[in-house]
């Protein structure tokens, strides 16, 4: 007769339904690692995150662990080991996944070179990207990725790229998009976006164009502000919102964001009354709300995959303007109504800011059905979890 984890994993003795015990392998402080744990927690199953960063809150419903800190990095690395290896024999995980390539699939590289228990990994296109340039990342890359049992992507892009430059079998690539929670959705409409501009110190009456990323080199955002410079002398209603996002986890590049966003506000001056800065975190609710309060929402990073921020947009009602890249071509071929803007950005964004103006109500209409019926959070943390049962299931066999 087989043992009570392996029975449990094979459905012998619960119903299919029974609550899983996962481990996230993930920066506690990042906000898709947390909306995933709430998500998961809400469902019943047994979370624990695993994080080489300190958590900056105490989780509700799941369990947050960080690696040992306080020595030098090496020291630190062969102590993460140890710590990781212990936390998982305690989580008894039924599947461990990892977010991201960086310092969470190096750490998943100490974990025994063949776990009895499954691991999915979500490569973030950042990691991938850093990876073109940097031989160490790549083989970290490669090993994390060859020892998956599925990879999770959040496009098709990506995918191929897996597949095609690290050679994982397409039957171990799954497609999964974050999608938009619930909550979101289905908020009503009645919020007075006055109130919310007020709150943020942005003019009635005028157009306000929101940059939904985070403040940042990779976001483009000084090409966003040199792009609204020249429209503003177009459009005096023309109003531009940047948020400064998350703060990093560590201090150096707590600092760089400090140092980005100073330049920034200098850069801003010649427009005063024309440009707000926030730079306190927002949380989802918060964000979702400015972006109800805005008429258009920009997105234009060099490289991406599905973005949640950009999908949040859409669901809010924002006109779309979007970097020409692969996955944002991938969200018009699906049916999202967007403006896709070559390079060079300054001038093509500069261009398009000039005369936009809000969405009409047919094509908000649309954007926001296509969000709740295709990217319902919801759903997509169901695939999930079937995922995890798919391979919880092929690992106890």
């Amino acid at each position: 007769m087989p043992g009570h984890d392996q029975a449990r994993r094979l459905g012998i003795c619960d119903a299919p339904a029974a609550p899983l015990r996962v481990v996230l392998l993930a920066s506690a402080t990042s906000a898709h690692t947390r909306r995933w744990a709430d998500d998961l927690a809400m469902r019943g199953h047994q979370v624990t995150v695993c994080s080489w960063h300190e958590p900056d809150l105490r989780p509700d419903g799941w369990r947050a662990v960080s690696a040992p800190s306080g020595a030098c990095l090496p020291l630190r690395a062969a102590r993460g080991g140890h710590w990781l290896r212990r936390e998982v024999r305690r989580a008894r995980p039924d599947v461990i996944h990892v977010h991201s390539l960086g310092v969470h699939g190096a750490l998943s590289l100490l974990l025994p070179a063949h776990p009895a228990v499954p691991v999915v990994i979500t490569p973030w296109g950042s990691e991938l990207r850093a990876a073109d340039r940097h031989s160490g990342r790549a083989l970290v890359a490669r090993l994390t990725l060859r020892r998956a049992a599925r990879v999770v992507p959040t496009s098709r892009e990506v995918a191929e790229l897996v597949a095609s430059r690290y050679r994982v079998l397409s039957s171990r690539i799954k497609v999964l998009s974050w999608g938009v929670p619930d909550a979101l959705l289905d908020a009503g409409n009645d919020a007075d976006p006055r109130l919310t501009r007020a709150k943020y110190g942005i003019p009635a009456g005028v157009t306000v164009a929101l940059s939904v990323r985070s403040t940042s080199e990779v976001y483009r955002t000084h090409e966003i502000l040199a792009a609204f410079t020249r429209a503003a002398r177009v459009r005096p209603d023309l109003f531009l919102v940047l948020v400064a996002g998350h703060q990093p986890a560590h201090a150096a590049a707590r600092r760089a964001q400090q140092e980005y966003l100073a330049l920034l506000r200098a850069r801003a001056q010649d427009l005063a009354g024309r440009v707000a800065v926030i730079d306190r975190p927002l949380g989802q609710a918060e964000m979702f709300s400015l972006m109800r309060a805005s008429e258009v929402a920009i997105s234009v990073p060099r490289a991406d995959q599905r973005s949640s921020s950009v999908l949040e947009a859409a669901a809010a009602g924002c006109r779309l303007l979007l970097s020409d890249i692969a996955p944002y071509r991938e969200l018009v071929e699906d049916g999202l109504l967007a403006d896709l803007l070559p390079d060079p950005l300054v001038s093509s964004l500069a261009d398009v800011l000039s005369n936009a103006g809000p969405l009409d109500a047919g094509d908000r209409l649309s954007n926001r059905k296509l969000i709740s019926q295709a990217e319902r959070g919801s759903l997509k943390v169901a695939e999930l979890e079937r995922l995890y049962r798919e391979v919880a299931r092929a690992g106890a066999v």
